[in-house]
Order: C-alpha cells, then sequence, then structure tokens
C-alpha cells in the first residue's frame, strides 16, 4: 500500500503492508473492477470494497482500492428514481443476504425477474406489482384471444366451405359412376374446382365416351351375330333336311358302294344337325338374361343317366347320388351333364363301355361349399390338348382347337353357374371329368 485517506486512522501503520493476497487487489490486477460482498465494520454498518485497475502505457500497474460504507452511499438512490412504487427492486449478495429492498405498492400478486450482476457477485431482482398491470395484462389477453378466435373463425369458414366445394364434387363424381352402372353411357360430369379436379373430371368424361362408343360397338357386333346366328342355324337345317332326305331317297334304291356313301352323308347330316343344337344351347348359355338358380343337380343328373342308358344300352352305367343336392345353376347344366356322359360313352374303345356317374354334397369334415358331379370313364381319355384349349393354356387357332362344340358347351355352361371344371387321368386309363357347382338351400 501507498498511500491510505481515512479518517481518524492511524495510516502509518498500514502504509507500505502488502495486501496482494487480497481477493479484491487479486480482481483488479486481472484486469475487472471489482465490488466485494458486504462486510461488517467495526461501527456496525456494512461496508463494500471497490478495487479498479490503474493502467500506464496499457499495463496495469497498480490498483485503486476503497471501502464505501452503504448507509452513507447513494449508489442505490438511482433505482429508487427510476422504479415507479408498482416496482420493487432487491439487491442480493451470492451469500443470499440482502443488501437493499424495497417491495413493490402493493406487495401482492407479484411477478419477479432477476439479473447478475459482472463487477460484483450480486444479484439484482426486479419485481412487479400484477395489481398494476393486470389491465393491461387483461386488455393484451382479451385481444389475443379475439385474434385467436377470430382466425379460427376464418379457418373453420373457409374449411367448411372447402369441404362443402369438395363434397359437391364427390357427389358429382358418385352421380356419374351411378349413370354409367344404370348404363348411362356417355354421361359427362361438371365437377370444376382446381386443376386436379379439372383433370379428374376430364377423365371421367373421357372413360364414360369410350365406354359408351366401346358399348354400342358390341351391342352392333352382338346384332350382327344375333342375325347371322338365326339365318345360318335355319338355312343350315333346312339344307340339312334336304340332304339328309335325297340321301335316304338314294339309300332306298342303291345297293352298294352307292348305299355306303349314301348312310355316310346321312350320318355327317345328323352330326351337323346336332352340332346346331348344341350351338343353340350355348347361345342359350351365353345369353345376358340367363342366370344361375337353384337346381336339384341330384335328381338332374339320375334322369340324364337314365337317358343316356337307354340310348345305349350295350354301355355300364352306374350312378350314385344323395336323395337331393341343390346347387345354383343355369338352367342349361343338364345338357352340359349330358354332354359329358355321352361323351364318355361314345368315345369308348370297347363295345360295352364303363361310365361312373356320382354326385357329392359338400361335408362339414371337407369344408367344402360346393356340389360335386364326377363322370369317370375308362376310354382313350379326354386329349390334352382339348384341356388346354379349353383351360387358356393354348389359343384357338388353325392347329390347336376344340374338335366340337360339347365340351365348350361344358365349360361355358359351368362357368356361367360360377363353378368350376376339372379333367384328370383315370387309372388305368380313362378320364375324370368333375363338375364344381356352388351349393345352395332351397330349390327352384
Amino acid at each position: 500500500m501507498t498511500a491510505l485517506a481515512a479518517p481518524q486512522s492511524d495510516a502509518a501503520s498500514v502504509v507500505g503492508s502488502d495486501f496482494g493476497d487480497r481477493r479484491y487487489v487479486q480482481r483488479a490486477l486481472a484486469g475487472t473492477t471489482y465490488i466485494s460482498n458486504p462486510v461488517p465494520a467495526e461501527t456496525g454498518t456494512n461496508v463494500v470494497v471497490v478495487s479498479t485497475p490503474v493502467r500506464r502505457d496499457g499495463d496495469i500497474v497498480a490498483t485503486l482500492n476503497g471501502a464505501v460504507y452503504l448507509s452513507e452511499t447513494g449508489a442505490f438512490d438511482l433505482l429508487q428514481s427510476d422504479l415507479p412504487d408498482s416496482s420493487g427492486v432487491t439487491v442480493t449478495t451470492d451469500g443470499g443476504a440482502d443488501i437493499y429492498h424495497r417491495p413493490p405498492s402493493p406487495n401482492r400478486s407479484v411477478t419477479t425477474h432477476t439479473a447478475p450482476l459482472s463487477e460484483a457477485d450480486w444479484v439484482v431482482s426486479v419485481s412487479e406489482s400484477r395489481a398494476v398491470i393486470g389491465p393491461t395484462i387483461q386488455r393484451l389477453t382479451l385481444l389475443q384471444t379475439g385474434s385467436v378466435i377470430s382466425v379460427f373463425a376464418v379457418i373453420a369458414v373457409f374449411g367448411w366451405w372447402n369441404y362443402r366445394r369438395n363434397l359437391a364434387q364427390v357427389e358429382a363424381l358418385i352421380d356419374g359412376f351411378r349413370a354409367l352402372r344404370d348404363g348411362a353411357y356417355g354421361t359427362h360430369v361438371d365437377v370444376g374446382g382446381a386443376d386436379e379436379w379439372e383433370r379428374i373430371g376430364t377423365g371421367f368424361n373421357e372413360m364414360s365416351d369410350t365406354i359408351d362408343q366401346s358399348v354400342a360397338e358390341n351391342r352392333e357386333r352382338a346384332r350382327q351375330l344375333h342375325v347371322l346366328d338365326r339365318v345360318l342355324r335355319h338355312t343350315l337345317r333346312n339344307e340339312l333336311n334336304v340332304v339328309r332326305g335325297r340321301a335316304e331317297l338314294v339309300a332306298s334304291h342303291a345297293t352298294g358302294e352307292a348305299a355306303a356313301h349314301a348312310a355316310h352323308i346321312i350320318s355327317r347330316c345328323d352330326s351337323l344337325v346336332e352340332t346346331a343344337d348344341k350351338e343353340r344351347a350355348i347361345s342359350a348359355v351365353l345369353d345376358t338374361d340367363t342366370t344361375p338358380e337353384p337346381l336339384d343337380v341330384a335328381r338332374i343328373t339320375e334322369t340324364v343317366v337314365e337317358r343316356a342308358q337307354a340310348d345305349a344300352p350295350n354301355a355300364d352305367l352306374t350312378v350314385d347320388t344323395p336323395p337331393t343336392a341343390v346347387a345354383a345353376a343355369v338352367p342349361q347344366i343338364g345338357t352340359a351333364i349330358q354332354e359329358v356322359v355321352t361323351n364318355a360313352i361314345q368315345h369308348a374303345d370297347c363295345t360295352a363301355p364303363q361310365v361312373s356317374v356320382s354326385v357329392s354334397e359338400p361335408t362339414a369334415t371337407e369344408g367344402t361349399d360346393h356340389v360335386r358331379i364326377t363322370v369317370s370313364d375308362h376310354g382313350p381319355g379326354i386329349p390334352r390338348m382339348e384341356r388346354r384349349v379349353l383351360n387358356g393354356d393354348d389359343a384357338i387357332d388353325a392347329l390347336h382347337h376344340s374338335q366340337g362344340l360339347g365340351l365348350w358347351l361344358v365349360y361355358w355352361a359351368v362357368t356361367h353357374s360360377d363353378g368350376d371344371l376339372d379333367f384328370e387321368d383315370n387309372t388305368p386309363q380313362g378320364s375324370v371329368v368333375t363338375i364344381r357347382l356352388p351349393a345352395r338351400d332351397d330349390t327352384a
């Protein structure tokens, strides 16, 4: 210490002493102004030490230190003069002791904010009475609440408007699809709205026009085929009757080779007439008005076997059916079963063909819901080419095609009954044809 200024003090006993280990001196030598925590003096008042560096040519060469009685200083007068009565101030040391405290008025419902000081290990707390700022807070709260409500109201109104608009667009599309379902092909819809809705509406209208054009072409094609079918069937039957009649006339007067040729002509005429009858049955199956109905398949199968046995008395036919077996099928299913049985008899390579026919109902143990009609024979079997064409594995062309309409009649009758048709090889030879039809609980 080089000098001491203090009233009524013995400077001589202190000047020249080393205070370098004091905290406030070290803080100042480090380059910061430092204010210590209050220290009780002998007089009973609190004293704080202020220390600041002394620089020469930028270098710290000394510190200037001073002791200040808090009770004799106006350090906090600035706080008292700048703050209203509704604001309170508290200065606290790092040890938790209050250096200065002035509560707000009124001293209730207080909000407090704190901040540390850089020059001292003190914390300044400013408290504000909510009773004073309450009206301002209420006004701000009401303003914010009103703004939020207004924003939500705008969003709700816009959302409702957008919802109603989208709902109208969706309803327009639904009405368009209902019109297509009811056969009003070519129906147009106007959904409007954004580009996305415009594209959807345009796509729907283009699809509707395409369907309308396709349906019109199919109807015209169906009408043409119907006309050709009627004309060809009528002409074919009439002309075949003429040919067959002439052949019978020749056969009745001819002998030898001429009679044989006449008999062959009669046989081919009968075959063509039979083909025409099958074509008519197929046309009936493919008719759009033909729908499956409950039928007792067991009774139908028994009738088919009885007729087949009467037409082929040398055949060994066996039938095994339950009392009833009701399935959903088109009315031509009996003709299809007859075709399978007749095919097994006619294509047998022996004079006494053996054909077994059975009908089985769905059982709980098997977990099936179909009625099965099974026809087994020991003939040469159905060619695999025929099976592959019917199953769609091979295309119908000049080399791979079904040799007759019989199996096509069976295939379409089963298919339009929502059933399945399977072909398997029998042991040691022959074929097993299985027709599966959806079971029903009631009869027609």
